[in-house]
């Protein structure tokens, strides 16, 4: 990447970076995600949570949504993080955390859409690991989450140019990552990692926003980086992508992240990955259910 086109993406990063609307919790959210479960506090997560009250409302909603199937809805904030768990809990604060951060009026992205694709991703991304009996679920989990960020980058930081690549995207039925290329000289890989690597976000998961599309030119983690882009493929075609058909086959016994993924992980050799595929529906409905509590609805987009 030239210097020109480094220094256009600091000066948006940095932009980003200085805008008010960043929640206080944010910044100790970041740490804890960075540190193994077993060191994560439950104290410490409900003075999170209990800091800001939008988000105390969205946990207390999540947990008392029909996806979780309590018997009892949660009556404080401790109780909702207990029924819902540490992990899924610092993901409900960082997805509101970065909604809050990122304003949505004038996205040439439906952020409705975002967010659908991320959290399918995200669920698709576990549901891989359990298969493989990966102990690395949670891990997965977060990297699929945060491996588009650079779509917020760029909805925010460069809207005309990236409203051009939305559209050239649609039009040419090609991946988003292309469309960028060819109209803005950058894709929301580059504007992600240098977010990420602004917030201090673990070296692993800066290694999956960068390298998601190019898992085989990955410095570092390339087993997780492979595991993102082939749930990231799985999601496009099962109705989770950004809203408009990508007219590309896809083929992932022949992608080379299965190669990569395949070396860490000889069970996927016996993978069935037609009823691996039909199983991800029930993920789908999940997703759709989890979106329509935080952002207030979501219409899945009509498969083609």
């Amino acid at each position: 990447m030239n210097t020109s086109v480094n220094a256009t993406i600091r000066k948006g990063v940095e932009g980003i970076e200085t805008m008010p609307s960043i929640p206080t919790i944010f910044a100790p959210l970041l740490e804890l995600l960075n540190l193994p479960p077993e060191r994560v506090k439950l104290d410490e997560v409900v003075k999170l949570v209990s800091y800001d009250n939008t988000i105390a409302a969205q946990c207390l909603r999540v947990a008392s949504s029909p996806l979780f199937g309590l018997a009892k809805s949660p009556d404080s904030i401790r109780a909702a993080i207990i029924s819902l768990g540490l992990r899924r809990v610092q993901t409900i604060l960082l997805t509101c955390c970065l909604a809050d951060t990122f304003p949505t009026k004038g996205w040439p992205l439906d952020p409705t859409v975002f967010w659908r694709h991320s959290l399918g991703c995200a669920m698709v991304c576990r549901k891989f690991s359990e298969k493989l009996h990966s102990d690395d679920g949670d891990k997965a989990y977060m990297a699929g989450l945060l491996h588009d960020i650079g779509f917020m980058v760029n909805c925010v930081a460069f809207p005309k140019e990236f409203a051009k690549a939305a559209a050239y995207a649609a039009q040419k039925q090609i991946a988003f990552d292309e469309a960028e290329l060819a109209t803005m000289g950058f894709t929301h890989c580059e504007t992600g990692r240098a977010l990420a690597e602004k917030w201090h976000l673990g070296p692993d998961t800066v290694q999956v926003i960068a390298h998601h599309h190019r898992p085989e030119q990955g410095e570092s983690a390339q087993p997780l980086i492979a595991l993102v882009h082939l749930s990231d493929l799985l999601c496009r075609v099962r109705g989770m992508g950004y809203g408009y058909y990508e007219g590309h086959k896809v083929d992932l016994v022949g992608d080379p992240a299965w190669a990569i993924l395949l070396q860490e992980h000889r069970d996927l050799a016996k993978m069935d990955l037609a009823l691996f595929s039909f199983e991800l529906d029930e993920a789908v409905e999940e997703v759709s259910i989890l979106v329509s509590t935080i952002f207030g609805g979501a219409q899945r987009e009509t498969k083609k």
